[in-house]
């Protein structure tokens, strides 16, 4: 692997020259960007009222949840049409935000085949793309959904590389873009070398933070969505790296978004560890004044396909963050286990989780041993992991990752990524919370390892077998596979 790259801030000689030779030249679209201050003046004016950061920041400060509706659609017409139908449906203006995502061949920079895509739906009537293809329609159709939306705009850009689409997303107003490394190359990618996607979020995070330098709040979302069989430590390192990497180029506020695993306990522990261990490493490193809003995407294994099975697994993905006092709650929708959400189903979903608000009102998880226990083990594995790394590399965050990588100390189980060591294996306890069956060559310390054997052990106990890797591959099932009627 790739290890040549550090932690290092972009130049603007750097930067100018990356978005001048190779950014803006990668399709025809990106000619309308050249002059940068013209993109960051028309992005101020577009993102006024309907701010990401300044939308997460309020919340925040006032201790409630912003709903996060997603919606992607090949056609502009498409995209507007279904923004406007879940606002007008739905109470979620003015306190909630939208993730809007790309197509699949937009993500792997094929936008000839998503060029093919918009005609076929042009043809056929009805999207035929499983996003909008931001880069083939460029800034100005950009602007068009910015200015018929009442709401701020995150673009998600799960991209091998995303940097033109969040050139695009930024200049039209969209005021979150995506600045995630480790994520993308699990979740998204067979062959990227990691130290290749850091180089290019570094260009991500970069112009997120001349942006901001300028004038325009931006929340671009440090995520750690994975695949949905991934150990809570894991996603903690995941979060804190990428937190390292943009706020030394520049970035003051990022949104952590945390894949939720669906127990309700582990997942506070992890987002408040995540929160904690992001502030403390960025300020080592000498980034003191960067923000950090927490909150939750739901579930990415599998979702059982019935409509009351994906509603309750709507409402629980809801509770998890409520309960735990994080402001950003993003959503899913029944249409999720078989196709793209539709607008009838987002708007759905957006009144589901508006009246779990209303329910739950100020509830929130009081302070308890179950839950120091398991926020003291996620910490004691995500610090092991970390200072491991930093030390082989000369406290470079950049490289540390790299080789740690390389060397099996993180590592985790489900990615389509060469690169990944796959000796981790995890199984859910008595409780539906995800522990290591094995921890291959991560470098647990003995407390976190017995712990978790020790909460396998409940569900061994209980299930009357030893877990073995046919567990593994059953609780990969777990919230998909129904039970027949009468039958145990």
């Amino acid at each position: 692997m790739d290890n040549r790259i550090r932690n290092e801030r972009l130049s603007d000689e750097e930067f100018f020259k990356i978005r001048n030779e190779e950014v803006l030249s990668q399709w025809e679209t990106g000619k309308a960007l050249g002059d940068l201050d013209e993109c960051i003046a028309a992005a101020r004016q577009l993102s006024e009222g309907k701010n990401h950061a300044r939308t997460l920041r309020a919340a925040k400060e006032a201790g409630r949840q912003v709903l996060i509706p997603q919606f992607g659609r090949a056609l502009t017409e498409h995209m507007i049409e279904g923004l406007e139908y879940v606002e007008g449906e739905t109470a979620i203006v003015p306190e909630g935000s939208w993730n809007l995502y790309s197509d699949s061949y937009t993500r792997k920079n094929d936008y000839h085949r998503a060029a093919a895509g918009i005609e076929k739906s042009r043809r056929e009537g009805m999207s035929m793309l499983n996003g909008w293809p931001v880069v083939n329609f460029g800034v100005d159709e950009a602007r068009r959904i910015s200015q018929a939306s009442k709401l701020p705009l995150h673009f998600v850009t799960c991209d091998e590389d995303a940097r033109l689409a969040s050139e695009i997303a930024m200049a039209a107003g969209w005021s979150a873009n995506s600045i995630t490394s480790l994520q993308e190359c699990i979740a998204h990618s067979k062959d990227m070398p990691l130290a290749t996607q850091i180089k290019l979020m570094q260009y991500n995070a970069r112009l997120t933070g001349i942006y901001e330098a300028e004038g325009v709040p931006q929340a671009p979302w440090n995520s750690s969505h994975l695949t949905g069989y991934d150990a809570a430590g894991f996603h903690t390192i995941v979060h804190v790296t990428e937190a390292v990497l943009a706020a030394e180029q520049g970035v003051k506020c990022q949104f952590l978004s945390h894949g939720l695993n669906m127990n309700l306990i582990q997942d506070i522990a992890m987002i408040r560890v995540t929160e904690r261990l992001a502030y403390e490493y960025c300020a080592r490193f000498g980034h003191d004044d960067v923000e950090f809003i927490t909150g939750s995407f739901p579930f990415l294994g599998a979702w059982a396909p019935g409509e009351d099975e994906a509603n309750a697994m709507i409402a629980w993905n809801t509770i998890i963050p409520v309960m735990g006092g994080f402001p950003g709650v993003i959503l899913k929708c029944q249409d999720e286990a078989l196709a793209t959400p539709t607008k009838e189903g987002m708007a759905r979903s957006v009144r589901l989780a508006r009246h779990m608000l209303t329910l739950m009102g100020t509830q929130r998880m009081p302070e308890n041993d179950a839950l120091a226990q398991e926020e003291a083990m996620i910490e004691a594995e995500v610090r092991a992991v970390l200072e491991m790394c930093l030390d082989v590399a000369d406290g470079d965050m950049a490289e540390g990752l790299c080789r740690g990588v390389e060397a099996g100390w993180i590592d985790t189980m489900v990615t389509p990524w060469k690169y990944n060591n796959g000796k981790v294996l995890v199984v859910r306890d008595a409780e539906n919370a995800l522990r290591y069956l094995d921890t291959g060559d991560i470098p647990l310390p003995k407390e976190v390892k017995d712990f978790h054997r020790e909460k396998i052990a409940e569900r061994e106990k209980r299930d009357g077998r030893k877990a073995d890797f046919d567990m593994v591959v059953k609780d990969i099932q777990f919230a998909s596979i129904l039970p027949k009627p009468g039958i145990q």
